[in-house]
């Protein structure tokens, strides 16, 4: 694998886990694991995203190309998103089943 290309699943992946982990349990768990949460989100929030056939973040890249001319890749913005939505849905599924897992014991 491109080792740019590894770096960017990396960023990616530790920012959309990071969000997801604040925005799902008010912190955060570290670097290795938001990025591993985000890689694993990215998959899932991918599927989902495919599946119902939306773009996240069509456009926002070419505007901030435009405006502060910065060349990103034309679709990271919507990478981020996609892992983040996927990595929340990952942390409440997991929060329902470890949470009843608990209960129960």
């Amino acid at each position: 694998m491109d080792p740019l290309k590894l770096a960017l699943m990396v960023g990616v992946g530790a920012i959309a886990g990071t969000i997801a982990a604040r925005v799902a349990k008010g912190d955060n768990f570290g670097f290795i694991p938001n990025a591993l949460l985000g890689i694993a989100g990215a998959i899932v929030g991918g599927y989902i995203f495919n599946f119902l056939g939306l773009t996240p973040g069509k456009g926002i890249v070419k505007m901030i190309s435009e405006t502060f001319g910065v060349d990103l890749p034309l679709n990271i913005v919507g990478m981020i998103v996609s892992a983040t939505v996927g990595a929340i849905i990952i942390l409440i599924v997991s929060g329902f089943v470890l949470g009843r897992r608990r209960k129960n014991t």
